[in-house]
């Protein structure tokens, strides 16, 4: 019995593809899972911020037990063919940070910008005063540029996007990703722990999800533009180094 499915052109594996039928459905479950995982980790005890840098590693591993060999191929992982686009990934990143920390400067509250905020739930501001300065930057600024970036731009950059893409088209698809994007990053800026009592910052709330989306895009346009995924993970990357150096150096 024909079943419909071409296997060589399923996103989803076969046996994934029997049991959801559509796609978009893994993607929303999985969507749900990781942000539950990361909103435990944002605001739970210290002892399990560890979840968050759990939520990134199984964004690594997802691709390659949900996506068939074609659906890997088509969010871009596959031979680098314009190089170029490696730089301008690096290059817009870093710009991106840098225009991002200076509209955060606009928006400070009790001297608390949002990369102070996100650091915070790095390493605690009690565990940076009993460790060396410069092993608390590289503690923070390495698994930065690498756990976040890999993860979130297979998972959002490339599962999410192509999902929807198969389905409508590259529009609808970069705006869907950049809104799931920007959605699950108001966990990192924006509530504010009183207590018991949990509140959210909503002007300068607004204003980062606004630019978390926009950097969603950012990061979109390098990955399209490059044809792989790799760009986007520079570029993710590069905005994480320079968010951590001005962080410590400018704003800490």
């Amino acid at each position: 019995m024909d079943t419909g499915l071409k296997i060589e052109e399923n996103l989803l594996y076969t046996y994934i593809q029997r049991v959801f039928k559509q796609s978009w459905i893994v993607i929303l479950i999985l969507y749900i899972f990781l942000a539950l995982i990361r909103g435990f980790g944002a605001f739970g005890q210290e002892n399990i911020r560890i979840l968050i840098m759990v939520g990134f590693i199984l964004m690594w591993i997802l691709p390659f037990f949900f996506f068939s060999k074609h659906g890997r191929w088509s969010i871009g992982i596959k031979k680098v063919e314009k190089p170029l686009w490696l730089l301008w990934g690096v290059l817009i990143g870093s710009s991106a940070a840098l225009a991002i920390l200076g509209v955060g400067m606009l928006f400070t509250k009790n001297n608390i910008h949002w990369y102070i905020s996100i650091v915070n739930q790095v390493i605690s501001p009690e565990m940076r005063e009993l460790l060396p300065f410069v092993s608390v930057f590289f503690m923070t600024t390495i698994p930065s540029m690498i756990f976040s970036p890999i993860g979130e731009e297979l998972f959002f950059r490339g599962m999410i996007h192509e999902t929807i893409r198969e389905k409508t088209n590259e529009k609808i698809a970069t705006l869907v990703n950049s809104f799931a994007f920007a959605l699950v990053h108001i966990f990192h800026f924006g509530f504010v722990v009183e207590g018991t009592t949990l509140h959210y910052l909503v002007g300068p709330g607004i204003v980062w999800f606004l630019l978390m989306f926009i950097l969603s895009i950012l990061f979109t346009v390098c990955r399209k533009k490059s044809g792989n995924i790799f760009s986007a993970i520079l570029a993710h990357s590069s905005f994480n180094l320079i968010m951590c150096v001005t962080t410590f150096f400018i704003l800490l």
